[in-house]
């Protein structure tokens, strides 16, 4: 069945496609083929899309390619087109490998924009997105309640009050995964930081980036920020990569202006402390073997790869083991984009791939950063009934943690 054509609310259709306006970098494409071919690695690693969708279309050459008919005028957007650009997972892999440093993300939001405006969001994401109980008005795309938001919170004196330090929850961390909102600010509490949460909190608007609904994304990131500006933040800490990226590196493009606070993911707080002596970690009994999951946000968009390695390294206990792929070249775990929606079996394959990968280093432990990668490695552990145990970092760090006063 075919899906309306007409713009969602407040995203009309321009006389002009974004696409046109990136011609100059779609035609600078040589289509080599290195966004493709990770042969150096001994592995047949194709992009996550490209590995579930099976043809070219899905990857990023074959994406490029597309663009350029588009620019041409040999083709217009289409269903089938929309599927070839939303099942992408955003892990900027081929931006990574591109033989010419081109933004190969760039030129894939531009589609999006041009596909959202003509109502070609895909159905399940869409109902997501708008409607009863969807992001616009609960301003979470998990149907919860926007007043149970801060329902993991059991103390309330933080909400609202006027700090120099945020803790931005996310909508993961608040209804899904509560123990990562939990252990991140019972970390921050240890560690002696005033600071603040606040109970109007809406998500950082990465879905709506993610769908190429930019101007909605804008109006989530204004309400945020001015509620940091009335309380005096000048600092907020995530523990989100996907958050941390869409204020750090969405934020001051869309806005036009550069934040009015620093934003920090917090395991580099603790890595700084770590290396600094200022924090120390209890020995982890008995000992485990762990390897780590670089997240595509975190890693590739935000470039922090050795902050979650140094904590690692500082715990007693803990011997770290790497995947093949890891760093700028770790393998997406398939959550990114919100393609589960509508494309689950690309984001299965992808997990399931990845799984494997750290099960064959005989780690017992599969450690991430991500509250996406985190729920993704669970679901693939029970669908494979795997051994692997799977652990989000913050909880490892509120586990090990030596401060004085901590409960034990």
């Amino acid at each position: 069945m075919r899906q309306e054509t007409t713009a969602p609310a407040g995203e009309a259709v321009r006389s002009s496609r974004h696409i046109d306006e990136l011609k100059a970098i779609i035609y600078q494409c040589n289509r080599c083929g290195q966004c493709l071919d990770f042969s150096t690695l001994g592995l047949a690693a194709k992009c996550p899309a490209y590995w579930g969708g099976l043809f070219e279309s899905y990857a990023s050459r074959g994406k490029f390619n597309i663009a350029r008919a588009l620019v041409d005028g040999l083709i217009d957007y289409d269903e089938e087109l929309a599927r070839r650009v939303y099942s992408c997972t955003e892990c900027r892999a081929c931006a990574e490998n591109c033989f010419k440093f081109l933004d190969t993300t760039a030129i894939f939001t531009a589609m999006k924009q041009d596909l959202a405006e003509r109502g070609l969001i895909p159905e399940n994401y869409r109902r997501a997105l708008y409607g009863e109980m969807g992001l616009d008005e609960v301003h979470n795309v998990y149907q919860a309640p926007h007043a149970e938001r801060l329902a993991w919170l059991s103390r309330r004196e933080r909400v609202d009050r006027p700090a120099r330090t945020a803790f931005f929850v996310g909508c993961t961390s608040a209804y899904v995964r509560q123990n990562m909102a939990i252990d991140t600010a019972e970390t921050l509490e240890l560690l002696g930081v005033d600071y603040t949460v606040l109970s109007d909190e809406w998500c950082c608007g990465h879905p709506y980036i993610a769908a190429g609904l930019l101007d909605k994304a804008r109006q989530s990131l204004e309400h945020t920020i001015a509620q940091y500006q009335r309380l005096g933040v000048e600092r907020v800490v995530f523990n989100c990569p996907g958050c941390l990226k869409t204020f750090k590196h969405d934020a001051p493009r869309l806005l036009g202006r550069r934040l009015p606070f620093e934003p920090v993911h917090i395991l580099e707080e603790i890595a700084r402390l770590a290396e600094e002596g200022e924090i120390r970690f209890l020995p982890v009994s008995p000992k485990i073997v762990v390897t780590y999951h670089d997240s595509c946000t975190l890693g590739r968009w935000l470039g922090v790869y050795e902050a979650p390695r140094q904590i690692l390294r500082h715990i007693p206990g803990v011997s770290v083991r790497e995947m093949r792929r890891n760093r700028n070249l770790a393998y997406c775990c398939g959550a990114g984009g919100l393609i589960r929606f509508d494309y689950p079996n690309i984001a299965t394959r992808a997990g399931e791939e990845r799984l494997r990968e750290a099960e064959e280093t005989g780690a017992d432990t599969l450690v991430t950063s991500c509250p996406a990668c985190l729920m993704q490695f669970q679901q693939i552990r029970n669908k494979l009934r795997s051994a692997m145990r799977v652990v989000d970092i913050t909880e490892l760090i509120w586990k090990q943690i030596d401060v004085p006063g901590k409960p034990q």
